[in-house]
């Protein structure tokens, strides 16, 4: 297996990154490669320029030819200690047998160790428990993994809590009336030892200059900030790594689950990718412009396939392309990233939809 650039975020404050939905109580545990994208090249411009980053970064994307591109990156998911999770594949997979009366349980599940995940991925037969579930049942651990990660265990529930939730009142004052009004907050704070990790595969063609660029934007970014009310302190990380190491997959699959938020190229490749035997959730990505020249402009809503779809396609050529959410008012372009990183599936392991 082909070794990764392996990042790992370890937060000194809550985290707020926003979900689906309105206003602003409910945040995400992960960070799509997305939004990870967008505050990684806005650093880029902070610290570099804007003529630098169209040279070291977009420029490659929308104006090379297929294979030049500068990298690809998956989102950031949890870890704690030295266990990675990944996002639990979509539908119903082969080799996952569900035990009488957990079917719910294993549905609330987002996120799997990376024991389980390769398992999964390669068709091996694997047996679902509740009690084999974490973290308010949303993460799915082995029993050696559970008793492995029991230092995270919570005394008033007695759960493995590797990250808390919560939301928080905030107050706004009216600017001409003073008057305040109170609104909400969600945020997840990480408990120590544990984080987000994401991988990175770097275009060697570029040379080592690109990834010693990458590194400093991204301690740069740590101290910005990543997500939501980065101005009252939420988001910073300290950057561990790289480190270069594998990730699971199946050698020579005709069928992948992308690791990152996927927008295919065209309809030809939306066909290839969403025949027999796939398993997918959509989803709407929006936001807000950052820059200084149009900051609070709304982004245009784009709909991607989320992290863990399986489609029924070789990984090779790469899907997916970065799209154009550029506001209609908006002076200068806006990139969303939409590449797969895919992860190779065995047939054997073939999702059906849900």
């Amino acid at each position: 297996m082909p070794a990764f650039a392996i990042y790992r975020l370890r937060f000194r404050s809550p985290l707020h990154i926003g979900e689906r939905g309105v206003g602003l109580e409910v945040t995400r545990t992960h960070v799509p490669a997305d939004t990870l994208f967008g505050a990684i090249c806005s650093a880029w411009r902070e610290l570099y320029g804007v003529a630098a980053l169209q040279r070291d970064v977009l420029d490659w994307f929308t104006e090379g030819d297929v294979g030049t591109e500068p990298f690809f990156l998956t989102s950031a998911f949890p870890y704690a200690g030295d266990v990675r999770f990944f996002p639990k594949p979509i539908g119903r997979l082969a080799g996952v047998t569900i035990a009488e009366g957990d079917e719910k349980a294993f549905k609330r599940v987002r996120f799997v160790s990376e024991r389980l995940f390769a398992a999964i991925i390669s068709g091996e037969p694997i047996a679902f428990r509740r009690t084999s579930c974490i973290t308010g049942e949303t993460v799915w651990v082995t029993e050696e993994e559970k008793a492995h990660l029991v230092e995270w265990t919570d005394d008033a529930s007695g759960d493995i809590l590797l990250w808390r939730t919560a939301v928080v009142p905030r107050v706004t004052l009216d600017r001409l009336t003073a008057a305040s009004e109170i609104w909400h907050f969600g945020e997840v704070l990480f408990a120590e030892g544990v984080g987000l990790w994401f991988a990175v595969e770097f275009n060697r063609d570029h040379g080592h200059e690109l990834q010693r660029r990458f590194d400093a934007v991204l301690r740069a970014l740590g101290d910005m900030g990543l997500g939501g009310e980065r101005g009252a302190g939420r988001g910073s990380f300290a950057v561990e790594g790289p480190s270069g190491e594998p990730l699971p997959g199946s050698a020579g699959a005709a069928r992948f689950v992308t690791l990152s938020p996927l927008c295919p190229k065209n309809v030809a490749e939306l066909d290839r990718l969403t025949g027999q035997g796939a398993a997918y959730e959509l989803m709407p990505r929006r936001g807000w412009v950052t820059s200084p020249e149009a900051a609070h402009l709304r982004r245009k809503t784009v709909w991607m396939f989320a992290e863990g779809s399986v489609f029924a396609a070789a990984p090779a050529p790469r899907a997916g392309r970065l799209v154009n959410v550029k506001p209609d008012v908006c002076p200068h372009d806006v990139w969303r990233y939409g590449y797969a990183f895919p992860v190779s599936m065995a047939a054997s392991a073939r999702a059906s939809g849900p």
